[in-house]
């Protein structure tokens, strides 16, 4: 074990990566973080050839509940910052904490070999370096999923992750396929500038407001007192059909599911368009035939384009087979973070919950150094739990069966979960996050 120094590669350098810097330098643990590309940023980073980032793409969380802890978004951005400000804070971020000078930027790491106490870590075809732990924050929006479409068509398909501008759409009949909340948002933009703009939805959704009662709604959730899930549910979903209305009559399917079973929309501005007449619903694709798709109701129309807002593959392919969870998909990891088999590897940007991912990213973050720090006895009575793996992180959440929902969770149950953990390890209650 002596053969590898004691010192972690972070593989990625969004903000997963950068919350994961901070958390070993607070715990005095080398690091070194590999970023392919040439400055921080990770999907903000339009200049990465994967990035999923578009020119309306706006936070989808607020600026108040999204920050690193300590480092909050400057109190004159809008409620819900755009993605060139989200890139700005994270480098910004980074400067100030000195990731700087912990970086290999512009270098991608093409394989990672484990060994009995580390990895050898190879970037690009030659070059390589040795690191006592191995922590993936390579992230979980890049590896773009394209789902076989039946049929042939004539005109273009391509992935969400390929679309930049609405200028894209011009005299052109669009069709979203995939109403999450980029494809919600692709929509609008095809709305505004397509000749025939429509969205194909295989199930009815949610719609939550971006803002109640004048504030944020994630800044006007955390405010309410926390009572039950399914009272939680009953109140909100009375409340948004007092607000929305009946949304059927615009064409939307009902959900067949309750609320937060899967992922809510946060747009209001598709509603605008649906009531206008400038947006169009359709069922789900059965067939693709020439210039026609064909819809699961019978229902032919002509397209010019097809934009598949379908969703990610998790990914990290530097990792061989016998230790990868995400070969067969997504996997269901302890807390999301921690391999049963190995105790030098760790997750960190691979969860779906609601609400701020960077303040998720600098929770899970602190766990996992405190993890690393561990020694001996302590070490032991950690991996026993994790391999236990006895965390319930839904709480009487029963999520929508599809393999984007596989892993997600309770944000409320993961936050109970790291207590829990805390308790059991003796660790700290109110360590600084």
């Amino acid at each position: 074990m002596s053969e590898f120094p004691q010192k972690a590669a972070i593989v990625g350098g969004g903000p997963a990566g950068l919350a994961m810097g901070r958390a070993l330098q607070h715990f005095g643990i080398d690091f070194e973080i590999i970023e392919q590309n040439d400055d921080f940023g990770g999907l903000w980073n339009r200049d990465w050839d994967k990035s999923p980032i578009y020119d309306s793409a706006h936070f989808i969380s607020s600026r108040t509940m999204s920050h690193f802890a300590g480092y909050p978004m400057p109190s004159h951005w809008p409620d819900y910052p755009r993605h060139d400000q989200i890139l700005e804070y994270t480098r910004s971020f980074a400067k100030e904490t000195g990731m700087y000078d912990k970086a290999r930027l512009g270098v991608e790491v093409t394989g990672a070999s484990p060994a009995d106490g580390g990895w050898t870590l190879t970037f690009g075809d030659v070059q390589t370096a040795q690191y006592r732990w191995l922590i993936c924050a390579n992230g979980a929006t890049w590896d773009a999923a394209m789902p076989d479409l039946p049929g042939a068509f004539n005109g273009t398909i391509r992935h969400s992750r390929d679309y930049n501008s609405s200028d894209e759409f011009a005299e052109k009949r669009v069709l979203i396929v995939g109403a999450g909340n980029s494809g919600a948002d692709i929509a609008c933009d095809a709305a505004q500038r397509a000749d025939h703009a429509g969205i194909s939805m295989r199930r009815g959704y949610w719609f939550i407001p971006k803002h109640i009662e004048g504030i944020p709604g994630d800044v006007y959730g955390a405010a309410q007192p926390k009572i039950p899930l399914w009272l939680k549910q009953k109140i909100l979903r009375k409340r948004l059909l007092k607000q929305i209305g009946d949304l059927t009559r615009l064409g939307l399917p009902m959900p067949d599911h309750e609320l937060f079973e899967t992922h809510p929309l946060l747009n209001d501005q598709i509603l605008h368009y649906l009531r206008h007449g400038d947006l169009s619903v359709y069922k789900d694709i059965v067939k693709l035939d020439g210039d026609d798709v064909i819809f699961k109701d019978g229902v032919r129309e002509a397209f010019d384009e097809i934009i598949l807002a379908t969703g990610y593959t998790w990914s990290a392919p530097f990792l061989p087979d016998d230790v990868n969870p995400f070969s067969g998909g997504r996997a269901e990891l302890p807390l999301s973070m921690f391999p049963k088999n190995r105790d030098d590897l760790f997750f960190i940007s691979f969860v779906k919950a609601a609400g701020s991912s960077i303040t998720l990213f600098g929770e899970m973050a602190w766990i996992i150094a405190r993890a690393m720090k561990a020694e001996g006895v302590e070490k032991q009575k950690f991996r026993n739990k994790i391999a236990k793996n006895d965390f319930d992180l839904r709480k009487g959440l029963k999520m929508v069966s599809t393999e984007r929902n596989k892993a997600y969770i309770n944000r409320d149950a993961y936050m109970a979960a790291f207590q829990k953990l805390r308790r059991h390890m003796g660790w700290p209650k109110d360590e600084a996050l």
